[in-house]
């Protein structure tokens, strides 16, 4: 799987994504510097976050997830370090969709 980028130039930004079939497979989405702030829903299925030391592709073993309930959005503010953010996200019972909004504060 190849990281998921959102555009710096196009604020907000959206983005649809379908996670994989397999559960707790982790996908990484690559944040722009400008964004301050993140907008996360899963459609259908709980689901969980990764902040720090995810692998795109890899499945989640000793990463520190934070659990997402199904058809709620939750939102995560960016640090103001103005680098790019990857956050990695991972169904926990098969094919997902993930909302991904991105905003800029």
């Amino acid at each position: 799987m190849a990281a998921i980028e959102t555009e710096a130039a196009n604020l907000p930004n959206h983005k649809k994504i379908t996670l994989s079939g397999t559960p707790n497979t982790q996908q990484e989405i690559s944040i722009t510097g400008k964004a301050t702030r993140v907008e996360l829903q899963f459609v259908g299925a709980d689901a969980v976050i990764i902040f720090n030391g995810g692998t795109d592709g890899a499945a989640v073993s000793t990463e520190s997830t934070y659990p997402i309930p199904k058809d709620s959005s939750f939102w995560y503010d960016l640090p103001r370090s103005k680098q790019t953010h990857s956050i990695w996200v991972a169904s926990g019972t098969g094919s997902t969709v993930c909302h991904v909004i991105v905003y800029e504060g």
